[in-house]
């Protein structure tokens, strides 16, 4: 019996990802880094940090420590002032159905707090028992110990909880944790998502992986 799902956040419970894109596109492109969108989509899901550390090297911009987290910190607040406010409406759906059902509903994301407190209200956080942010791990995603706090947090069984994902790198997280990964095509087709256990469509499609 499935007694909590732990969700994704960006693309997965909001539609953030054109805003996420839009933000690291432009101050990348500021240092001459130049990449599409699909880049983006297929890395989301990773700490900021490791993403600005990676394209530094590998572009070949001499950027330290503070440079890159000065970066990364543009890059939030651009995200900020145009990232939609609110859960998708279906997410919300799934979400109010599974609190009905006492099926506990925790966030696993690689988005900082504050990101997350400029898009949803006080009644969306409250759909949610926990949130785990890169603040309560080292590791991000496609490293399994995002999912492992939670998991540890929950105390429960891996058995008795489910992952919803959007990405790769957080399919790769939820199995590497051993947990049971769903992934929906709310930002990319079924063929990038083929290492999840379930590929859904709508967030409906969801609910009757519960009785598996």
């Amino acid at each position: 019996m499935i007694k909590a799902v732990f969700f994704d956040f960006d693309g997965t419970l909001i539609d953030s990802m054109p805003a996420h894109v839009m933000a690291w596109e432009k101050i990348l492109g500021e240092v001459g880094i130049q990449l599409d969108d699909l880049y983006f989509q297929l890395h989301e899901g990773e700490k900021a940090e490791d993403t600005i550390s990676r394209l530094v090297a590998e572009h070949g911009v001499p950027y330290g420590p503070e440079e890159q987290a000065a970066l990364i910190e543009r890059k939030r607040l651009l995200y900020r002032s145009t990232a939609p406010s609110g859960l998708i409406p279906e997410a919300a759906e799934l979400l109010r159905e599974l609190n009905t059902r006492n099926i506990a509903c925790d966030i696993v994301t690689g988005s900082i707090r504050s990101n997350m407190d400029a898009v949803m209200s006080a009644v969306e956080f409250a759909l949610f028992r926990s949130i785990f942010t890169p603040a309560e791990y080292t590791r991000g995603k496609p490293a399994p110990e995002p999912y492992l706090a939670a998991l540890k947090a929950s105390g429960l069984d891996r058995s008795e909880c489910l992952v919803l994902e959007n990405a790769p790198l957080g399919v790769q997280s939820g199995k590497a944790a051993g947990i049971r990964t769903v992934a929906v095509t709310t930002t990319l087709p079924a063929s990038y998502l083929s290492e999840a256990d379930h590929v859904i469509h709508r967030f409906a499609d969801f609910l009757p992986l519960l009785e598996l």
